[in-house]
């Protein structure tokens, strides 16, 4: 049965935190309705458990079941330790009362160790929904490039890897293939939710150093393995995120970027199950063409710095 639930998207990333809670949801329950009210909020009707979103969501800070009123709240919160918070959209001063909110609850609350939570987020109206904080301490910073085994200049950072596993709208026990896997971000992050990874590099450091990387972070996998992106290690992949190497820093073998993607793209054609989403992030200048194999669903702009912008095309395979 569908509910409504509220996502309060972060406020960086630009069109992707939208795109990636529409993913999440989307992959539960392809039914899945959205509607953005105002800047930052993202309501879902949808039979997808917002926790479980929440539990793998990146550019979010409250994911949770939205609810009509205080009364509907305590039926939820009964028996629970909560605490309440309030979001300030529109950047008012005047703080809101708990006691308006949580008075009536039948639960104990609790400010250290909650639950859940009864989250109020302001803006041009009001929205309350249920949440479940805990549930979203991904431990971002414990995975940072400089805080794994091996480290290479160009590793991303694992909320971004994250948000790119999850725009692939893979679920627990799926096939995810990462064909450019350099230090293992994405396999990291694809791993972490529960999917069944594969992955390659055609440099045999980067190779050694991502299983290094894994290991270290007790995760497992299908393996990887040193291989070009012409010749990839599955026979067929349920979902499909990479970062497409350029510059100097990367394993291009002195590939250009234009030519890596040609390579790239009939080969994933090849492995790619039909209906599979494919996330390519690339440099803006070199377009993912989707030709007669894919269809192109959605493009995001990162910008980096101020000579580089980076997209991510989103794939899907016919």
């Amino acid at each position: 049965m569908k509910s409504k639930s509220l996502v309060l998207l972060s406020g960086e990333g630009g069109t992707i935190p939208a795109s990636e809670a529409k993913s999440l949801f989307s992959a539960y329950d392809p039914s899945s309705e959205f509607r953005s009210p105002a800047p930052r909020i993202l309501v879902a009707e949808s039979e997808a458990d917002p926790f479980r979103v929440g539990r793998r969501i990146a550019f979010a800070r409250r994911v949770g079941r939205l609810v009509s009123g205080a009364s509907e709240a305590a039926e939820l919160l009964e028996g629970h330790r909560v605490r309440f918070r309030a979001f300030d959209l529109a950047g008012g001063s005047m703080p809101a009362d708990p006691e308006e909110y949580i008075g009536d609850l039948r639960a104990t609350i609790d400010l250290r160790a909650p639950d859940l939570e009864l989250t109020l987020v302001r803006g041009e109206r009001e929205y309350l929904a249920v949440t479940s904080p805990g549930t979203m301490a991904q431990g971002w910073s414990l995975r940072r490039p400089r805080q794994r085994p091996f480290f290479h200049p160009a590793a991303i950072f694992p909320k971004l890897s994250r948000a790119l596993v999850n725009l692939s709208r893979c679920v627990e026990g799926d096939v995810f293939l990462d064909p450019f896997a350099g230090t293992g971000s994405i396999p990291l992050e694809a791993a972490m939710v529960g999917c069944r990874v594969a992955a390659s590099d055609v440099a045999e450091k980067m190779v050694r150093g991502a299983w290094r990387n894994m290991r270290h972070f007790r995760q497992e996998w299908l393996g990887v393995v040193r291989a070009d992106s012409g010749r990839l290690p599955v026979t067929q992949a349920d979902a499909v995120a990479t970062d497409v190497p350029y510059g100097r820093a990367s394993s291009t073998r002195g590939l250009g970027a234009e030519e890596i993607m040609a390579r790239a793209l009939p080969t994933l054609a090849a492995v790619a199950r039909p209906g599979a989403t494919v996330v390519l992030m690339h440099q803006k200048e070199v377009a993912a063409d989707p030709g007669e194999d894919f269809v192109l669903m959605e493009e995001h702009d990162l910008h980096v710095h101020k000579r580089l912008t980076r997209t991510i095309s989103v794939l899907r395979r016919r």
